[in-house]
């Protein structure tokens, strides 16, 4: 999934950069987070979904599926492209 949407928008390198660039697009502290794992950490979103906890972000579940951080993963994206 990640290949398929990289190739519409050139992503910052830098961790840093990143993550500002996330900010000034207003994504949320999760949105930010799965981002970074996903263009930064280079993780799967089935490792995602096993090892990222939304409970420190206000999310009411701990963990989401893959098809859950899909949807978000997408939603985010959006953010960083409009």
């Amino acid at each position: 999934m990640s290949r398929r949407l990289k190739s519409l928008m050139t992503l910052p390198l830098n961790k840093d950069s990143l993550i500002e660039l996330c900010k000034e697009k207003g994504l949320n502290g999760y949105e930010i987070e799965i981002i970074l794992r996903i263009y930064w950490k280079k993780q799967s979103l089935a490792f995602i979904s096993y090892n990222m906890d939304f409970e420190k972000y206000g999310k009411p579940q701990r963990y989401y599926s893959v098809r859950s951080l899909n949807n978000f993963h997408k939603e985010a994206f959006m953010k960083l492209i409009s």
